[in-house]
């Protein structure tokens, strides 16, 4: 099955499938039943890196990119590659909180196959990063060239393939749970890097399909081009 574009993401989602068994064990003519342990079993049959319980379409071939719902991604205009990264960032920090090894690696991969594939890199901050500090305006743009240089340094991207977008907090993450209590959930979503790579989108300025528009336009509202 194949989708049309949508926010493709590159996404790792935890689910739990429990079973349980009994056993029977004969002592002194009593029988009793011993319950065996809890077994955690996480499937992933196709290696899409979307679980079964909720993958789509569950006989993904390998490599090729997939949305959220473990479908291979197809948009306007022909095969093109569109990939997802997103990545967060502890308060009034420019330093990524974990590794995000597996997802560079992908990364590289894709646009190594597609060597005409663009980058376009969104850095973000929350609200309460810009309230704190009138110098914390930087703090985007600063997230943003902490990942190009990561694809340039550590996976050999060349810096011409990619472009990058100052966001401040002009665009909050859609990706935020509303029942959350907690304000700083809620902000931690926002501060973070959106990386996004195309074959067909050359610049945000031209924005031809609607499936470009709907995956770009609202990055090309907020967001300032500044390298």
């Amino acid at each position: 099955m194949k989708t049309q574009l949508g926010n493709a993401s590159l996404i790792l989602v935890s689910a739990l499938a429990l079973s349980a068994c009994q056993t029977t064990v004969s002592q002194n003519q009593t029988t009793q039943n011993i319950n065996a342990p809890v077994a955690k079993v996480i499937l992933d049959s196709d290696g899409d890196g979307v679980l079964d319980a909720i993958d789509e379409c569950p006989e993904t071939p390998p490599n090729v990119v997939v949305d959220a719902k473990g479908c291979e991604i197809i948009i306007e205009g022909g095969e093109a590659l569109e990939m997802e990264l997103r990545g967060f960032f502890a308060p009034l920090s420019s330093r990524l909180i974990n590794t995000y090894d597996k997802e560079f690696a992908k990364i590289e991969e894709k646009l190594k196959e597609y060597p005409d594939a663009n980058v376009f890199i969104f850095g973000h901050l929350s609200s309460n990063e810009l309230a704190l500090s009138e110098t914390n305006d930087n703090l985007s743009r600063q997230r943003a060239l902490t990942i190009k240089n990561r694809l340039i340094t550590e996976h050999h991207i060349a810096s011409d393939r990619i472009t990058t977008y100052d966001c401040l907090d002009q665009y909050p993450s859609t990706n935020i749970d509303q029942s959350y209590d907690d304000p700083e959930q809620i902000e931690s979503k926002n501060r973070r890097v959106v990386l996004k790579a195309s074959r067909q989108v050359k610049n945000l300025s031209n924005l031809k399909y609607a499936s470009y528009t709907e995956s770009y336009g609202k990055y090309a509202k907020h967001c300032e081009l500044f390298e």
